[in-house]
């Protein structure tokens, strides 16, 4: 259909909740793995190009997990209970805006937290040497003037200080890994955290690092009729 995006049928599912439905999908084109079949009236059928799906009800049954080293794939329930923590990024952000666009949760929500900078950076009468971690307290908005972010520093005397960074600082920036803990359910349900990184809290598996993606059941309606002719099913 033009101006409509193609998409894997496991990422578009994984964008949408009950609330947005009912949805109707075409099938445009796909690579059909084993399972990946639907029973109707007792006979196992395949979708075929141009099938128009109606989904009415999506279900979270669990989730895949990648480890990103060993490439080795299992599934967990999302009844899960153990914690997971996001593992911090390895690629530097070049600004501090950048740095708190990617935050994993609103910024709001995901305060405080702390990042270092790979470089000195001079504030008035302060100085912050390289690898010096700041963590950042609250953003300040004040009308007329820039965004900056809070940041408490932790001297090598323990003597601490405040320093207020503009949004727009540039550099190479480093998240820090933070104490926050997620369950698999809290992951799912935001998008942001959907894309990060995770290990495992508190188990021998610890120094895993994986990469989650939803597995729904899908609830959809096709009208179809029988074809003796062909011995199939005619999708309309």
């Amino acid at each position: 259909m033009a101006g409509t995006i193609a998409l894997p049928l496991q990422e578009f599912i994984g964008s949408l909740d009950n609330t947005s439905l009912p949805k109707i999908l075409q099938v445009c084109s796909g690579v059909y793995f084993q399972g990946s079949v639907y029973e109707l009236s007792g006979s196992e059928v395949c979708f075929s190009t141009g099938d128009l799906v109606k989904v009415i009800g999506i279900e979270l049954q669990a989730v895949s997990c990648e480890d990103i080293i060993s490439n080795e794939k299992f599934e967990l329930p999302i009844t899960h209970t153990g914690l997971f923590k996001v593992v911090p990024e390895q690629t530097p952000y070049s600004s501090v805006e950048e740095m708190l666009s990617m935050r994993p949760v609103g910024l709001n929500d995901s305060l405080p937290f702390t990042f270092t900078s790979n470089s000195k950076m001079t504030f008035g009468s302060l100085i912050l040497g390289a690898g010096k971690a700041l963590t950042v307290l609250s953003i300040e908005r004040h009308k007329g003037e820039e965004d900056k972010v809070r940041c408490h520093v932790r001297g090598q005397t323990e003597a601490s200080a405040e320093v207020c960074i503009p949004l727009s600082c540039q550099g190479e920036f480093y998240e820090c890994e933070s104490e926050d803990c997620y369950t698999l359910k809290e992951i799912m349900s935001s998008p942001r955290l959907r894309t990060r990184r995770f290990r495992f809290v508190k188990t021998t598996k610890c120094d895993r690092v994986l990469i989650f993606s939803p597995v729904h059941q899908v609830q959809a309606i096709m009208n179809c009729k029988f074809d003796p002719l062909c011995n199939q099913y005619l999708l309309h």
